[in-house]
């Protein structure tokens, strides 16, 4: 069992879901060989919908069970709340700034994890990339994490019959100083290369 994620049946979930999504739907993934399977790392991706974080889980399993973030609102919901946490989802305050979730998620990639965020911060409903939040910066330049690059496509038309795709691009590392100038340059340029996939 992998440490990222403790719950069995959270893993069982996974297990079963991807296996209905292919037979269904079919997943297309690509590039998959750019996650390192141990050690930490930063996937950021771009987000068209809610089925975004159940196809790069699908995608990543079993090579890794990968942490997410997700604002506190949906903790609302009984079931979708009692699902993240059994996957150990962080909850975020997106109201001001939330220092106790980005510590959390700095954890993660302390201990070895693999930490998905969504540059973006929100689903764009167009497709044209939004501005980036820089948070993706501020952790990949204090965890020293890797950043690997993933886009998605066709999940905005879920449950329309049409495969679900996903490619992953080559792993890079922040460059640059602690500035929080170049923390938000950085988060524009991984934006910019997961759209370039």
């Amino acid at each position: 069992m992998s440490p990222e994620v403790s719950s069995r049946f959270y893993s069982a979930c996974v297990r079963g879901l991807a296996w209905l999504v292919r037979r269904v739907w079919g997943i297309e993934c690509q590039g998959l060989e750019h996650v390192p399977a141990s050690g930490p790392v930063i996937v950021a991706v771009n987000h068209r919908s809610w089925v975004d974080p159940p196809l790069v889980a699908m995608a990543l399993y079993p090579r890794r069970f990968p942490r997410f973030m997700a604002k506190r609102e949906l903790f609302k919901i009984p079931l979708l709340r009692w699902l993240m946490r059994q996957g150990k989802t962080i909850a975020v305050d997106r109201a001001r700034p939330d220092v106790a979730a980005v510590r959390a998620a700095a954890q993660v990639l302390e201990r070895g994890g693999c930490l998905v965020v969504f540059p973006e911060g929100t689903r764009s409903r167009t497709g044209i990339p939004g501005r980036p939040k820089s948070g993706v910066g501020f952790l990949a330049c204090h965890a020293r994490a890797p950043v690997v690059p993933a886009r998605v496509w066709n999940t905005e038309r879920f449950p329309a019959p049409s495969a679900l795709r996903i490619r992953f691009g080559p792993a890079f590392r922040y460059e640059g100083d602690a500035g929080r100038r170049s923390q938000r340059e950085f988060s524009e340029r991984v934006l910019k290369i997961i759209f370039s996939l």
